[in-house]
């Protein structure tokens, strides 16, 4: 339905009267409203400031310098001390770009490349936060850390925080290193208190000062008087090796040197090359080291308890003005501790090494004691086996005496009576005789009569010589020799003898019937000779002293009639073999019972065989010249021993020669003057006049022709010898003499 204009005028004009009542109070409260809000603003705005005021002075006071950047590396806010900090430039900060900071930031820092990676890392990664430690090249030390930023929920950036903390740090370095003295102090104390070894001392005294003091390199010299030297030996270095020592620059001779260990007090210098004292040590070459690696020098002597200088440490350092007084005072207090505690390392060892010296002494004469009574009783055991020995054939010699005496004996059984006394003779004869080279031996007068000669000569001799004793066990032997001959440079005499004592001592260790060889190999330096046979063998515990004096096997019970000896038959062979170059060894068998005697000899270099003798063949040089026809002659003996005169002019009677005795030297001139014999046998040690004296008065007598004079008596050492020679004898013979010699010299009518 419409609604008349005049109706709707009549409706809306009482709504417009009202409401333009109701406009005037509405505007005034809003301009109330407004002006309030303005008011509220306005405080608002202040108070923002001065909060804004207050952030920023907290900032600069802060000591932290703080740099606020957004996720785009822009800078959004920094405080003063970050400017001072890294040094900024106010262009640069007006750049408002962090990298432009970093590009001067960077160089200031140890690892510059490393320093902007961890920043791009940091951007990268957005971590809530990070922490780093930077270490500027001036030696100043930051902290940094940084952390994210949100406003309102929504992140807006980073806030970086730098710290210096130099002197925090210096502080915990000296604190660390005061730390670390106190330890080494206390270490070394233990050691100095501890310790009673010299050179452990010497080594601990100079690492700990040489650290303590702040020295690269630090050497400790001591004296070597305790030693029995002269003078300062370089006990122990530190910081570097012993062998490098020469040139690490520190003095070792000169004045500066000389000046510590004098006893003079403490020496530091900041530059030692500024110091006239101070000379350069030479190069391994001679010339003076150019470069000085030491600068800054430290020294001071170390005393005994006593005030005695026994040694001094010495300390360098690359650096110019290192040492200071601290060093100074540690490196003195260490010196004065480590006199006292090796000065008592000294008196210990002194007294350690005669403590050793005491028990050695002691321990000596306990050996000595043992060794007097092991030879006490081994005397004992070889007197009664040289009696027993000597007595042996004594017992056959006197039964045959009696047999001869009672007469009536058929010719063969006085033949067989002969032969008795024949090998019962020869046995004491080699008795004496190895006692007589035991003798030499143990005086070092046992002497070779070297020659070109050929092996299979004295081997040859040897078997000769121990047939009887082979034949008389019924061994069987078997010598093999090469075909060629081998030339030797030796004793002839001895060297049969060293393998007729190999093949006996065979014979006397193997049972009746049993078997011993010889054989002899030949190479290109020398030759080897081996005995062996299939006895006993040597028992383990005498295998390594089988060559020792007076040492001989187990009884044999096989073989009770030929053993016996005085255990000085292998001691001989060893001698004699060494004497001419070779070696001997012993070893049992490998396929049975028995031992292996092996001898190895040295060939002579060159030598012709066709020029030497044949001893084996009995041509060569013999005693004397006889005529193919007999001739009496006129013989003088002369022995103070009456029986030993009358026998043997008995047998030279038997061999058709006139002969006449003497018991003395002056007895022998008269009857050499008035008898006028062409032959005299002299005795040497004579009552009234030896024979050395009495030959020379027969020389004196001039006559024509002069007589043949033999010495012949008991002393048979290479110095009889020479001093028979020079009394004008013309041969020397060793009592008994062998018959045959006998006759070979004057020749007989059997």
């Amino acid at each position: 339905m419409m609604v008349r204009p005049d109706k709707e005028a009549r409706v809306l004009r009482p709504v417009a009267i009202q409401n333009a009542e109701r406009i005037p109070p509405a505007r005034q409260l809003a301009d109330d409203a407004l002006l309030a809000a303005h008011d509220g603003l306005e405080d608002k705005t202040r108070e923002l400031n001065f909060s804004l005021s207050m952030m920023r002075a907290t900032l600069d006071a802060s000591r932290d310098g703080i740099l606020v950047t957004d996720d785009d590396a822009r800078v959004t806010g920094f405080n003063q001390q970050y400017v001072q900090m890294w040094g900024m430039t106010e262009e640069i900060m007006a750049s408002r770009d962090h990298e432009r900071l970093l590009s001067v930031a960077s160089p200031q820092v140890e690892g510059a490349q490393q320093y902007l990676d961890r920043v791009h890392e940091i951007y990268r990664t957005a971590p809530a936060q990070s922490f780093d430690l930077l270490e500027l090249r001036d030696g100043r030390v930051y902290e940094r850390s940084s952390k994210t930023q949100f406003v309102e929920g929504r992140h807006v950036g980073r806030v970086w925080v730098f710290r210096d903390i130099t002197e925090q740090r210096r502080a915990e370095d000296a604190l660390r290193k005061k730390a670390r003295v106190l330890e080494l102090l206390n270490k070394t104390g233990t050691i100095l208190t501890a310790k009673l070894d010299v050179h452990l001392l010497a080594q601990a005294v100079i690492d700990a000062a040489t650290e303590i003091s702040g020295a690269k390199i630090g050497a400790f010299f001591y004296t070597a008087a305790a030693e029995g030297a002269k003078g300062f030996l370089l006990q122990a270095v530190s910081g570097m090796q012993l062998k490098d020592f020469d040139t690490c620059g520190l003095p070792r001779t000169g004045a500066l040197f000389d000046l510590t260990l004098s006893g003079a007090p403490l020496v530091h210098l900041d530059d030692l090359l500024k110091d006239p004292r101070y000379e350069r040590p030479a190069r391994k070459d001679g010339f003076r080291a150019v470069d000085a690696p030491v600068r800054s020098y430290l020294a001071v002597p170390v005393a005994s308890g006593s005030a005695e200088v026994i040694g001094g440490l010495f300390f360098g350092h690359p650096d110019v003005g290192v040492f200071d007084e601290r060093a100074e005072r540690l490196v003195t207090g260490i010196a004065a501790q480590a006199g006292v505690s090796i000065d008592n390392a000294r008196l210990y060892e002194v007294a350690r090494q005669a403590a050793e010296e005491r028990e050695k002494l002691l321990e000596s004469e306990r050996a000595a004691r043992n060794e007097a009574e092991q030879m006490s009783q081994m005397k004992d055991e070889f007197l009664a086996m040289l009696a027993h020995e000597l007595r042996n054939p004594l017992a056959p010699l006197r039964n045959s005496v009696e047999i001869l005496r009672r007469g009536g004996v058929e010719p063969p059984e006085l033949e067989k009576t002969r032969a008795i006394m024949d090998r019962q003779l020869a046995h004491m004869t080699r008795l004496v005789d190895d006692l007589l080279d035991v003798s030499r031996i143990s005086r070092g007068k046992l002497e070779l009569r070297l020659e070109q000669i050929r092996l299979d000569d004295a081997i040859r001799s040897a078997v000769e010589t121990s047939r009887p004793v082979l034949a008389e066990r019924q061994h069987v032997f078997n010598l093999q020799l090469p075909d060629q001959p081998i030339i030797l440079t030796g004793d002839l005499v001895r060297l049969s003898q060293a393998f007729t004592n190999l093949l006996n001592n065979a014979a006397k260790y193997t049972p009746a019937g049993g078997s011993v060889q010889s054989h002899v190999v030949a190479d290109g330096a020398g030759v080897t000779v081996s005995v062996e046979d299939n006895g006993a063998g040597i028992p383990d515990h005498l295998r390594d002293r089988i060559f020792d004096m007076f040492v001989q096997g187990e009884h044999n019970p096989a073989a009770p009639t030929i053993q016996g000896g005085l255990g000085i038959g292998l001691t001989l062979v060893r001698k004699i073999v060494e004497m001419h170059g070779g070696s001997i060894r012993v070893e049992n068998r490998r396929d049975g019972p028995g031992s292996r005697f092996v001898v190895w000899l040295p060939v002579a270099q060159a030598a012709s065989a066709s020029v030497l003798p044949d001893v084996a063949t009995g041509t060569g040089q013999q005693i004397g010249v006889t005529d193919a026809t007999f001739e009496p002659r006129r013989i003088l003996v002369t022995d103070d021993n009456q029986d030993a005169a009358l026998t043997l002019a008995n047998l030279l009677g038997m061999m058709g020669h006139e002969v006449r005795t003497a018991n003395d030297g002056v007895e022998a001139i008269a009857l050499a003057e008035s008898f006028k014999p062409q032959f005299i046998f002299l005795d040497i040690g004579m009552p009234r006049m030896d024979g050395y004296e009495a030959c020379r008065r027969i020389r004196q007598l001039a006559q024509d022709p002069p007589p043949f004079v033999v010495a012949l008596t008991g002393w048979g050492q290479a110095d009889d010898k020479r001093k028979a020679e020079a009394a004008g004898f013309d041969l020397h013979f060793t009592k008994p003499v062998d018959p045959e010699r006998l006759e070979a010299l004057v020749g007989s009518n059997f």
